[in-house]
C-alpha cells in the first residue's frame, strides 16, 4: 500500500511539474509577443479632438478637417525657448527620418503650436520651423484660441517667474510632451520627453499598422507631401 501511495504520488508530482512547465512556457511566449510599454503612454481610446480659430505660419487658416490626414506629432513651445522646444524638435527631426526608412512607412507631420502668440509672428515662426526640416508646420492664433486647443491635450503653461513678462523678455513654463493625432484628428498617445528616436519611431509604426485597414490602407504624395487615403464606405 505504502509503495502504491508512493508511486501515485511521484506520478502526481511529475504531472505536475510537466503542467508547470508547459504554463511556464506558455507565459514566456506570451510574455515575448507583447509590445514593450511606449516612452510615455497610449490611449485606451483615442480622443476626438477640435481646431478652430487657429492659422498656419503661411497665415492659412487651420480647422479640424486639416488636423487629420496623417499622423501628426503635436508639440506645443515658443520661439524664445532655449532648449526644451529646439532639443525636441531637432529629435522629432530624426524619428521622422526613422519612420520614413521603415518599408511601411506612417505618413506623418509636426505641428508646432506657439504659446506665445504675442512675441511668435507668423514671419517668426516661418524662419524658425525652418531650421528642423521639411514637414513642420507652425500654429499660431489668438491666445484664447492656442489655450482651447492646449486643454485638449492637456498641456499647461504660464509665464515662468512670477507671471509677469518684464521688458518684453520672459521664458515659459509649460508641459514637455509630444502628442501623437491620428489621420482620423483623434488623439491616439503622448510621448514623454526626452525622446527615444528608434523607440518612438517603431511605436509610431505599430499604432499605425494597428489602425491603418481604417486610417491609412493608402497613401498618396511623396515624401513629406504623404496623405493617408481615408477607407471609403
Amino acid at each position: 500500500m505504502d509503495r502504491l501511495s508512493s508511486a501515485m504520488n511521484r506520478r502526481t508530482l511529475l504531472i505536475a511539474a510537466i503542467a508547470s512547465a508547459i504554463t511556464a512556457r506558455r507565459d514566456a511566449q506570451s510574455h515575448t509577443i507583447q509590445p514593450a510599454p511606449i516612452n510615455g503612454f497610449e490611449l485606451p481610446e483615442p480622443k476626438a479632438l477640435q481646431a478652430s480659430s487657429l492659422r498656419t505660419h503661411a497665415r492659412v487658416p487651420f480647422s479640424s478637417r486639416d488636423l487629420g490626414g496623417r499622423w501628426s506629432f503635436v508639440f506645443f513651445g515658443f520661439t524664445h525657448c532655449p532648449d526644451v522646444c529646439p532639443t525636441t524638435l531637432a529629435e522629432l527631426r530624426r524619428v521622422r527620418a526613422a519612420i520614413g526608412a521603415a518599408r511601411d512607412t506612417a505618413p506623418n507631420r509636426v505641428l508646432f503650436v506657439t504659446i506665445d502668440p504675442v512675441r511668435d509672428t507668423d514671419a517668426r515662426l516661418a524662419e524658425y520651423i525652418a531650421r528642423f526640416g521639411p514637414g513642420v508646420t507652425a500654429l499660431n492664433g489668438s491666445a484664447n484660441a492656442i489655450k482651447t486647443f492646449a486643454d485638449q491635450f492637456r498641456v499647461k503653461y504660464e509665464i515662468a517667474g512670477n507671471g509677469k513678462a518684464t521688458n518684453g523678455s520672459y521664458l515659459f513654463d509649460h508641459t514637455a510632451s509630444v502628442s501623437l493625432v491620428g489621420p482620423d484628428a483623434r488623439l491616439y498617445a503622448v510621448f514623454t520627453l526626452p525622446l527615444r528616436t528608434q523607440a518612438v519611431a517603431n511605436d509610431v509604426l505599430r499604432i499605425h499598422a494597428k489602425h491603418r485597414a481604417d486610417l491609412c490602407p493608402n497613401v498618396s504624395g511623396q515624401h513629406d507631401t504623404l496623405t493617408c487615403i481615408a477607407k471609403t464606405v
